[in-house]
């Protein structure tokens, strides 16, 4: 597995304090990637199509990155 130090060199704007937005968040590699990110100090847009799924989401990466760090977001990105 690829560690925290390993990304952040290879992608120096995955640092703490930046933004990660992150459209498919609420379920599989979307909410896995966004709880390895907000680990690593990053705040988070979670975007999906909403519903009870995404705000159970955000919950969860609120515990990781602490609430004011989360913003879930409610969108269909397949539409313009």
């Amino acid at each position: 597995m690829t560690t925290d130090a390993e990304i952040q060199s290879a992608l120096p704007a995955l640092g703490p304090g930046n933004v990660a937005v992150i459209t498919g968040g609420a379920s599989g590699i979307g909410l896995a990637g966004a709880r390895r990110l907000a680990a690593m100090g990053l705040k988070i847009v979670l975007a999906d199509i909403g519903g009870a799924r995404l705000d159970e989401a955000a919950r969860a990466v609120a515990t990781i990155a602490g609430d004011t760090a989360v913003l879930a977001v409610a969108t269909d990105v397949s539409q313009p």
